[in-house]
């Protein structure tokens, strides 16, 4: 397989005549939700291309879309649903009603690429609707590669080294489940001090957890309820940093590189934010992408398509792969916007990608709260607020710190704070 080093947004579509329909709401990837689970339909506004056409399963900020046509960046070809942040999926409701995005189809003129999240089944179906091309992958790759347990195997046959561990079935009726679950936790624990127990299929925090051997019980009973069929139990290692290597497989099956960020775990566990500057050493990053293009080489050869963030932990017992996010990753449109705002101005060398939750407020309340702070089109030492859909309810939004170096990140950070402070913002 070839290795391209194609812009992200050409990677999907470099051809005029194509409409890029971006379908963003990731409930897709979730075979179970709960309350934790939020759509996030609305990141491709500010990736988006002038000529590109964003589907809300809500309905549009017309604050924060008018601060971003006023900078130029996104599109004015917007669908709306209108529908609540939970319920039915994005391509669900596609199905149920796709004339409106057919209509703009029409009117383009344009040969659709439907662009999700997350490649089921249904946003195959979604696809074939719209009469449009998938930038995804039959579910069945989608799946092979997004579970845990599945990749793991895939790396061991290839000769990838991963972390000691055990897929474990759950078979909550069986009472010897629990018991059997205890004696591989107690046998890890008698030469490491903690494990981990991820779910094959958990996201975004969701069956996840540490132990030391003293809360096994409650645990077994929260995965029993959260109904994972497959969880990996391993060592916790002592790992000094958590990379992402991102990579991306265009329909024509070549493989370009996006970079290897460093991502921000709470507790070491739980993905906070990424920063898209490695503390790598040449010999690490080196081994993390000839690690990662030879599993992007075996998923191209299989037929899939689409973004990859392969999760790494750097740790003393070496370097492994330990998750395959074969779809679209929480730091892929930071990426694109980070491209559309180099295109506008100047290179941006440092951002970071940041969720936060404040009080809630329209989108021109938070401009007011980052004031001096907030992007304006031409400084890059600057906050990019992006993902405000739920801002006014709830208060959660993302952000990305644009810089020109890691010290005024911290210099940003550090303003935030004081933002926090006065605005009761909590992170």
């Amino acid at each position: 397989m070839n290795q391209t080093f194609k812009p992200f947004r050409d990677c999907i579509s470099d051809n005029d005549n194509e409409l890029v329909i971006y379908s963003a709401d990731n409930f897709a990837q979730f075979p179970q939700r709960n309350s934790s689970v939020v759509s996030k339909s609305d990141r491709p506004l500010a990736a988006a291309t002038s000529n590109d056409l964003v589907v809300l399963r809500g309905t549009l900020d017309h604050e924060y879309h008018n601060w971003l046509r006023s900078l130029g960046l996104g599109s004015d070809h917007i669908i709306e649903y209108g529908e609540d942040t939970t319920g039915m999926s994005l391509s669900e409701l596609i199905l149920i009603n796709p004339d409106p995005i057919i209509d703009m189809i029409q009117k383009t003129g344009k040969k659709p690429v439907y662009v999700p999240w997350f490649s089921g089944i249904v946003e195959n179906e979604a696809a074939k609707v719209l009469g449009a091309e998938l930038f995804g992958a039959l579910e069945s790759e989608t799946l092979k590669y997004n579970n845990k347990a599945s990749f793991k195997n895939i790396c061991k046959q290839v000769d990838i080294p991963v972390v000691e561990g055990v897929s474990f079935e759950m078979h909550p009726k069986d009472s010897d489940n629990f018991n059997s679950m205890k004696s591989i936790i107690m046998d890890i624990l008698q030469s490491n001090d903690t494990v981990i127990i991820r779910g094959a299929l958990g996201e975004s925090g969701l069956s996840l957890y540490k132990t030391q051997g003293k809360d096994i019980t409650e645990i077994y009973q929260e995965i029993a309820d959260s109904g994972e069929e497959i969880v990996i139990i391993e060592p916790f290692l002592n790992v000094s940093s958590s990379p992402n290597d991102q990579w991306i497989i265009s329909r024509d099956g070549s493989i370009s590189h996006l970079g290897i960020r460093d991502q921000i775990c709470k507790e070491g566990l739980i993905h906070t934010g990424t920063v898209n500057k490695s503390n790598l050493s040449i010999d690490n990053a080196k081994y993390i992408t000839d690690t990662s293009f030879k599993i992007a080489t075996e998923m191209a050869k299989t037929g899939y398509v689409g973004v990859i963030g392969i999760d790494y932990i750097v740790s003393d017992k070496g370097i492994f792969p330990v998750e395959n996010n074969a779809r679209f990753n929480g730091s892929s449109y930071v990426s694109l916007i980070v491209d559309n705002i180099e295109k506008l101005s100047v290179p941006v060398p440092v951002w970071k990608f940041m969720k936060l939750k404040i009080t809630p407020c329209s989108f021109n309340e938070l401009k007011e709260k980052l004031k001096s702070y907030l992007y304006d089109g031409v400084k890059i030492d600057s906050v990019f607020p992006y993902n405000c859909e739920a801002l006014s309810d709830t208060g959660y939004f993302s952000l990305i710190l644009l810089a020109e170096n890691t010290e005024t990140i911290s210099i940003l950070e550090n303003r935030l704070k004081e933002v926090e402070n006065k605005n009761k913002l909590v992170t």
